[in-house]
């Protein structure tokens, strides 16, 4: 009992601790088994130290009498407000489509509120800023430390399978590819900002081992675009009209190019597949997005929230019928009349879930964003380390929001905390950034 009080007196002292070790417990969670379940409600491991910081953090709200609408938290996270309100209300819409999976529902949309209250807790939990550097320090050796385990991982099996077999380590390979795409990309900005060259060469190497053991197509496919579009920042501040036209030029087809041989390299079967539009995961994906359109087309309000992989709607026989005619080359089992999958996109799960108004109120928060998030990053100026940080999380954005063109977004899963994670750190230094100017 004394132990457990020195850890909570710690905690209240220093709750961006706790944030860590919610952090981290995110990087793990793919493991670790359901502490308790009830109907379609999950309670696991990470909800215990979220439910320790709710109480640390609102302890500090209330005594130092904050108001939650001047946090700048609030101001970065406000133009999603409705995005995420009308996700809430098309579980309506979920009664009268797929009344089945209502709970389903209500339990994925509770999910993904905990995710961005997790996220406003790691703001509130940061108060100067060797807090914000402990936190990206905890977010960079995570991700880490999962990719050393799944390299580990792989070089323990046989040495000739790393080149056929995909590894995930506890990641789960589309996480384990996702990570190591990230890694990727912060070494460059590391080697952009000179933040410690030997650590960003590692980073390097940690992340194209992961890249290449994971044989992700989305995740290399995002790291690359991701790394042009710095390029393209860096090469307008730099260069030359002309000389920014040929670099350009120049770094867009060499990024082309080594995707397409990487992709024949590690996925042939799937490349030759989509090409012929005869078989393979990435048709099957084509196929996804056509039924996605065609969702939305017959329902432009939506269908409500989590509802498209049902059986009422994706495995429904008069659209699979649609599916077929549109792909006649496919086999019967790249269909949905026997299986439920997700729609493998986040754009087209929004444009079929929610319709128009989720859509358009969507793309509109997440614009909004990358304006407030550019506009800080250009006024940044008294300190080089705080423009890499806010660099570094609007930049891991852009990653995130490509990378979400190959899986559909769920509250509670590594991406979705990453990506509430960055928002919450880019609002702290906006806040740092006006302290300063006090």
């Amino acid at each position: 009992m004394k132990e457990i009080r020195e850890i909570l007196l710690f905690c209240i002292m220093r709750p961006v601790s706790l944030a860590s070790l919610i952090l981290g417990l995110a990087f793990i969670n793919p493991v670790l088994p359901p502490l308790m379940e009830a109907g379609e409600f999950t309670i696991r491991y990470i909800d215990i130290g979220t439910v320790l910081l709710v109480w640390f953090v609102f302890r500090k709200f209330y005594i130092q009498k904050n108001s939650f609408f001047k946090h700048k938290w609030w101001i970065i996270f406000r133009p999603l407000a409705p995005f995420f309100i009308y996700t809430g209300l098309s579980i309506g819409l979920v009664r009268v489509y797929a009344p089945d999976v209502v709970w389903a529902s209500v339990a994925s949309y509770a999910r993904l509120m905990v995710t961005i209250l997790t996220g406003w807790l790691i703001y509130m939990s940061i108060e100067k800023e060797s807090d914000l550097k402990f936190i990206v320090k905890s977010i960079v050796a995570f991700a880490a430390i999962s990719i050393i385990f799944g390299i580990w991982q792989a070089f323990s099996g046989p040495l000739e399978r790393i080149w056929i077999d995909r590894y995930g380590g506890f990641l789960g390979i589309n996480n384990f590819g996702l990570i190591s795409g990230l890694l990727i990309v912060w070494s460059v900005i590391g080697f952009i900002y000179k933040i410690t060259p030997l650590f960003s060469i590692i980073l390097m190497l940690i992340g194209l081992f992961g890249l290449l053991l994971s044989k992700s197509a989305t995740s290399t496919s995002a790291a690359v675009i991701t790394i042009l579009f710095l390029g393209t920042v860096v090469v307008r501040t730099k260069f030359s009209k002309n000389m920014q036209i040929v670099i350009l030029t120049s770094a867009l087809i060499a990024g082309i190019g080594f995707l397409i041989g990487y992709l024949w390299m590690i996925r042939r079967s799937d490349l030759i597949g989509l090409l012929t539009l005869s078989g393979g995961s990435w048709v099957q994906r084509l196929i996804l997005a056509y039924a996605a359109l065609q969702i939305f087309f017959s329902h432009p309000l939506g269908v409500g929230w989590q509802a498209s992989k049902t059986k009422a709607i994706l495995g429904d026989p008069n659209l699979n019928k649609t599916l077929m005619e549109a792909f006649p080359k496919v086999h019967r089992e790249y269909f949905f009349l026997d299986q439920q999958l997700s729609l493998h996109n986040m754009y087209l799960q929004i444009l079929a879930e929610l319709g128009i108004v989720g859509f358009l109120s969507f793309i509109y928060g997440i614009t909004r964003i990358v304006k407030m998030s550019i506009n800080l990053i250009n006024k940044i100026s008294a300190k080089p380390r705080l423009k890499a940080y806010a660099m570094s999380c609007a930049i891991s954005l852009i990653y995130l929001l490509i990378w979400w063109n190959s899986r559909v977004l769920f509250g509670g899963h590594i991406e979705s905390i990453l990506a509430v994670s960055f928002l919450s750190i880019i609002a702290i230094i906006y806040q740092f950034e006006d302290q300063n100017k006090v």
